[in-house]
């Protein structure tokens, strides 16, 4: 892991059980409401930056939950 990358490595797991599910199981994305919650709570300042990297792991993550990068 490169070092600039930890930041948004590190607020992505402060967070990483919030995520939004279909009734039907799929992940379609984190709750952004819980999400602030939780990142305020951690401690964790939030820049645009910052938020533009967790978005990028999410999106990976939501298509490897989903089974879509298969």
């Amino acid at each position: 892991m490169w070092p600039e990358h930890m930041a948004a490595v590190d607020a992505f797991l402060a967070v990483d059980s919030q995520w939004r599910q279909s009734p039907k199981g799929r992940f379609l994305g984190l709750d952004y409401t819980a999400v602030r919650a939780g990142l305020d709570l951690a401690g964790i300042e939030v820049t645009p930056d910052l938020w533009s990297d967790v978005q990028l792991i999410e999106a990976g993550a939501r298509r490897a939950l989903n089974g879509d990068d298969e």
